[in-house]
């Protein structure tokens, strides 16, 4: 038993000891190259560039969605902006979004999926035509998580359900999350709960305490912790 804990309590100071950056405000995700992104000084900065992207007249991004890296999108809230920059964190294009827009995900092409918490509806919306083109029925609460593509938009929200919605923004699932921490992306089938990571039922690893948030790309487990971002290499059972 003792040299159980005393294993446990090693693997979890490995864990600490590989801080891929610190002084973070917020860590953003990783994309499928290995990249991860974060806030740091209002900032948003990319891990294999030296410079960054900073909005003097915006601030800070409220959202940030990287699911397409050859084109991320920064959500204003305050200014109903929505900014575009490519893989080098060099502008694009800026956008107008409706009055209300509290969340946005990638749609494809010229397209977002845009949660707005005053119609309390998701909704399709074309950044170039500045319409939308497709929106739910209301949706009683509130949305805290939004995560897109083409085809469907994952959400959270306040009653802890994981729910999809299809390409016309109907809701086609609805999952309890019991206590669950989800990754950055919702994409995959890794969570957190009770200090340890689990790829669907199955457990992976132990994890430290107190982790805001997580990501797993490539069997590499990135999470965010005391303002820092940390990685570990997972072994699948």
């Amino acid at each position: 038993m003792k040299l159980f804990t005393f294993l446990f309590f090693c693997s979890l100071n490995c864990f600490c000891q590989n801080a891929l950056v610190k002084n973070v405000d917020d860590f953003v995700g990783v994309d499928i190259y290995e990249n991860y992104y974060y806030l740091q000084n209002s900032a948003l900065h990319k891990s294999s560039l030296n410079n960054d992207y900073k909005n003097i007249k915006y601030g800070t991004p409220d959202v940030v969605d990287i699911s397409n890296p050859l084109q991320v999108l920064l959500l204003y809230k305050l200014f109903n902006k929505v900014i575009s920059i490519d893989n080098k964190l060099n502008f694009i294009a800026e956008y107008q979004v409706p009055f209300g827009t509290d969340l946005i995900a990638s749609a494809g092409e010229n397209k977002i999926w845009t949660y707005n918490n005053i119609h309390k509806t998701i909704s399709v919306y074309n950044l170039k035509t500045q319409k939308i083109e497709i929106r739910s029925i209301l949706i009683t609460s509130k949305i805290t998580q939004l995560k897109g593509d083409l085809n469907k938009a994952i959400i959270t929200n306040t009653n802890n359900q994981l729910e999809t919605y299809n390409f016309v923004a109907r809701k086609i699932t609805s999952t309890p999350l019991k206590d669950t921490q989800l990754s950055i992306s919702m994409r995959n089938l890794y969570v957190l709960k009770n200090n340890k990571l689990y790829k669907e039922k199955s457990e992976i690893t132990n994890t430290p305490k107190s982790i805001v948030s997580f990501e797993v790309q490539n069997n590499i487990f990135y999470y965010f912790k005391d303002n820092s971002i940390y990685k570990t290499f997972l072994t699948q059972p």
